[in-house]
Formats: C-alpha cells, structure tokens, sequence
C-alpha cells in the first residue's frame, strides 16, 4: 500500500496510554473480587445480626456496595466493545474495503468516544462501590456492647478514614480532572 503525502488523522489516543488496560483489570478482577467480599460480608449479617451494632444500616450498604461494584463489570462490558484497534480492523476489513469504506475511520472515532464516556461512568460506579464497602466495612465494625469497645472502635475509625480517602479520590478523579485526556494520533505515523 502506498502512503500518501497527507498524514491521515486516526482516532484519539487515550492519554495515559495504559487507561484503557488499567479499567480492563478494574473490571474483570477488582470489581468482582470486591462484589464477592461484599455478599459474603452481607450473608455474615444476616445470619449473626446481633454480633453488629446496626445490621440494618449495614445491610443496606453492603447491598448498594454489591449492586455497585456488579454495575460497574456490566458497564465495563458495555464500553469495551467500543474499543478496537487497526489490528480488530485489518482482521474483519481487506485493506480493498478499508480503502473503499470513507465511513470506517470516523465509526473508529466515534466508538472511541462512546468506549471512553461509558468507561468513564464504569469507573464513577466502580469507585462509588468501593466507597460504599469501605462504608459498610466501618458500620460493621461498631461495636454493638462494650466488650472489645474501644479496638472496634478503633478499627471502625481507621476503616471511616479509609473511605473518607476514597471519597477525596473519587473527587480528585472526576471532579477535578475530569474524564481522561485523548490526543489524535497520526495512522501513519505523521510520515509522508
């Protein structure tokens, strides 16, 4: 195939460039981890109510934390198949369709950003799961009498300051620098 002397402009490029790989592993090994350690801390609940000082409270955080953290892995799921690379293409597409096909790149564009605004809200829900476990990991943690008091509290407090860090991150991560940078990238290289 011959280049021609006009660099042709591919889609964006996610900016770090190892985003799309990092959420591939928050979906598919951290959110189910978590979304396991969540029910099994709500099946704990409901069978030893009177070992937590607020089962209730915590139940109902566990089960948020739960359809969060699910929520997040279909979500993700959702978004992946909006992200391909040239290889994806040169494996369904002749370079005769790909030459013929003047709608192909931009599709490219377009499903890169609906991968990126659907990954986005996969990682809002992710973080928003895990802030609500850490949550329901420190009302668990309160102690329900006066035996072993003061650790539990302790243990309660530590796990609070845990999600209020959470808390700020997901603030830091969507408030602050919003949804993850791109810049367009050159499908040729910028080579003439």
């Amino acid at each position: 195939m011959e280049k021609s002397d006009e660099p042709l402009v591919g889609p964006p490029v996610p900016v770090p460039l190892g985003y799309a790989e990092a959420s591939v592993a928050l979906q598919t090994v951290s959110a189910p981890l978590l979304a396991g350690a969540s029910l099994t801390l709500l099946g704990v609940i409901v069978v030893d109510a009177g070992d937590f000082r607020w089962p209730g409270l915590t139940l109902l955080i566990v089960v948020s934390a739960s359809m969060a953290l699910i929520a997040s892995m279909q979500i993700g799921a959702d978004a992946r198949q909006y992200l391909y690379n040239r290889d994806t293409i040169n494996a369904w597409y002749t370079e005769d369709e790909q030459r013929r096909s003047a709608g192909l790149k931009e599709r490219r564009e377009r499903d890169f950003r609906r991968w990126r605004r659907r990954n986005h809200r996969a990682a809002i829900v992710f973080n928003t799961g895990t802030l609500l476990l850490i949550l329901a990991v420190s009302t668990a943690l309160a102690p329900p009498g006066r035996d072993q008091a003061v650790w539990r509290w302790i243990a309660a407090g530590l796990a609070l300051a845990g999600a209020f860090v959470e808390a700020w991150w997901v603030h830091r991560l969507f408030r602050r620098d919003g949804p993850p940078r791109e810049k367009t990238k050159s499908l040729n290289g910028g080579k003439r």
